[in-house]
């Protein structure tokens, strides 16, 4: 938890870097099933949508979430397919991928503001880049405002039996 802490309050000062971190924070709640995964979420988003613990809410929308960033993808072993998509995964590698990976924007979509910004990320197993809304605080740090489009699905990995 401390390291993402660390890497939170570096990176959470860019949009690119705050949409990193709930990646992040999808992959080690889903994937690695780290009993801190919700309280990474906490950290990226606005206060409204975290509970009294300062973890992910339960609110409908925030249970979609959990709920299909945890989908398998077709084709892989282990939950947290579309997530691991914006970190390097694609279809040809089995949805490898390294948190080392940058987030890549479509920046000929995206629109910055001084206190909000709308990104358009890419993702390896998706045709078209996923809108994600992102507002400035108080503290300079953004904090993911609308994010449905980063769990919609993926492309399947071809097998010999699809």
């Amino acid at each position: 938890m401390e390291e993402f802490k660390a890497m939170w309050e570096k990176e959470g000062k860019k949009p690119e870097g705050a949409v990193k971190c709930l990646i992040i924070a999808a992959l080690e709640t889903v994937k690695e099933e780290n009993p801190d995964g919700k309280k990474m979420w906490g950290m990226v988003l606005p206060e409204e949508e975290i509970d009294e613990n300062g973890e992910l809410g339960t609110t409908q929308t925030q249970q979609l979430a959990l709920e299909e960033f945890s989908r398998q993808v077709e084709g892989t072993d282990f939950k947290g397919g579309i997530a691991a998509s914006y970190l390097g995964g694609t279809p040809d590698n089995g949805y490898a991928y390294s948190y080392d990976n940058k987030i890549v924007v479509d920046t000929k979509q995206t629109k910055r503001g001084k206190t909000e910004t709308k990104l358009f990320v890419r993702s390896g197993g998706k045709d078209n880049a996923s809108p994600v809304l992102l507002t400035v605080n108080d503290d300079g740090f953004w904090k993911i405002t609308e994010y449905s489009s980063l769990f919609t699905g993926v492309q399947h990995i071809e097998t010999d039996d699809s």
